[in-house]
């Protein structure tokens, strides 16, 4: 499509009216792939399960632009564009909102954790705080009692641990 378009055109090419139809197409198929996907988990989350945890993602943080500044300029910034758009493809808000609405008719508890949370970075255990990890660091490794876990797992168990119950 953007090999089609003519810049200063008063009117464009057909084909490049064939090809936005084509791109539209296959936005739309994508939309419907992916509402149909989150409708899938979201049905077999409330369906498995009598309590879900949820924590709140500040999504808008996630995806800032890491293009930087003149004096200092972001490293990486394909990579982080990619991993927005990956993140923003997602819709955890409309994964949250499915899995409320859901869950009132399957009698579910929701609990939710707040945005802040440093739930990957604190021990489930003993609730020692790691504040040097990054998320290249998969292993969590606890100086407080010497616990050893994968940082998703030590994260769950957190959220697990900490949420509190919304009622309906």
């Amino acid at each position: 499509m953007a090999r089609r378009f003519v810049k200063g055109a008063a009117q464009q090419s057909k084909g490049y009216e064939e090809a936005k139809a084509k791109v539209a197409k296959l936005q739309a198929l994508l939309s419907a792939r992916r509402a149909t996907a989150q409708h899938l988990v979201t049905k077999r989350l409330v369906e498995q399960y009598a309590e879900i945890a949820l924590e709140s993602l500040n999504t808008k943080g996630m995806t800032r632009s890491a293009k930087g500044t003149a004096d200092k300029p972001g490293k990486n910034v394909r990579q982080k564009a990619g991993l927005n758009r990956a993140i923003l493809d997602v819709g955890f808000a409309e994964i949250n909102r499915q899995i409320e609405y859901k869950a009132r008719w399957h009698a579910v508890t929701i609990a939710r954790v707040p945005t802040f949370f440093p739930s990957s970075k604190s021990c489930h255990q003993c609730g020692w705080i790691d504040t040097g990890q990054t998320l290249a660091d998969r292993v969590f490794h606890c100086q407080g009692c010497g616990m050893v876990i994968d940082r998703d797992a030590n994260a769950a168990r957190n959220i697990k641990n900490h949420a509190t119950p919304v009622r309906p």
